[in-house]
């Protein structure tokens, strides 16, 4: 099977693209949010994990059910996620010009 280039795409199959991307951020923002809190409480074990969102019912994006692969590839996405957005509000705040060395020094009345 070839893979069209999105350029070949037509404007309908763009907007169903654009669209399982966004219900994919959409389920791993909330997937990775009720792992780690699963983590935090102290069940690290993606087995275990998956046992207990298959068991509430909680669905698993594109699969029937959770698995301990699919756990562990949700919670690295996810810590990827924050950890990149961790480091741009750091990178930001750095950046204003209140913190940096380089702003002009305030005005004395």
């Amino acid at each position: 099977m070839a893979w069209a280039s999105i350029d070949g795409m037509s404007a309908a199959d763009k907007a169903s693209r654009d669209l399982d991307r966004a219900l994919l951020a959409i389920f791993l923002e909330a997937a990775g949010a009720l792992i780690d809190q699963l983590v935090e409480a102290g069940i690290s074990d993606p087995a275990d994990i998956a046992r207990r969102l298959n068991r509430r019912g909680f669905p698993c994006f594109g699969r029937p059910r959770w698995g301990a692969s699919t756990v562990s590839m949700v919670r690295r996405r996810w810590t990827l996620r924050h950890s990149v957005d961790e480091a741009l509000s750091r990178q930001e705040s750095a950046c204003s010009p209140s913190d940096s060395a380089l702003g002009s020094a305030p005005a004395s009345t």
